[in-house]
């Protein structure tokens, strides 16, 4: 199992993804008062905000920030690069047959400083995804923290590479 490390300092994590998963795993951060914002597209932004709103309310001490993401869109707009700090990424089922795999490497790319640890949980169906894990990991040190085999689910962690050392 692979347990969020608990800070005294203030933590931002991001969602790419409106996945139920994900707002499950953010719900006790946020309320441990942690800065989470949860992204999704702008047609889906009224139902995550609903959601969001009854699963924390009267609950946290930062009340998370919904905000709209489209992969590879606007990304220097809605979250300009000076103001991306996110400490964590949480990312689940995000890669599948969809036409938007690399916008979706462009917007991990886009939203990860050096120290910004991805945590994605990811089924694998086709050989479309093998090849973008590949791709992932030319941009991303990647680790396997657990597996799923008779699901064909995985469980990574992730960094951006060249980072300098500490």
């Amino acid at each position: 199992m692979y347990y969020l490390p608990s800070f005294q300092a203030v933590i931002r994590k991001i969602s790419i993804y409106g996945h139920p998963l994900v707002h499950r795993l953010m719900d006790p951060e946020a309320q441990k008062g942690a800065h989470v914002t949860a992204t999704d597209l702008p047609e889906l932004l009224g139902n995550l905000q609903y959601n969001i709103s009854r699963n924390t309310k009267m609950k946290c001490k930062h009340l998370p920030q919904v905000k709209e993401l489209s992969w590879g869109i606007a990304l220097d707009k809605n979250f300009p690069r000076s103001s991306n700090n996110f400490d964590y990424i949480l990312a689940a089922d995000v890669v599948y047959a969809h036409p938007f795999l690399e916008e979706l490497l462009i917007t991990f790319d886009h939203l990860c400083k050096e120290a910004t640890i991805i945590l994605w949980v990811m089924k694998f169906r086709l050989e479309k995804e093998n090849k973008f894990v590949d791709r992932f990991k030319e941009l991303f040190d990647l680790e396997e923290i657990s597996s799923f085999p008779s699901l064909n689910i995985k469980l990574y962690k992730a960094m951006k590479k060249n980072r300098r050392s500490a």
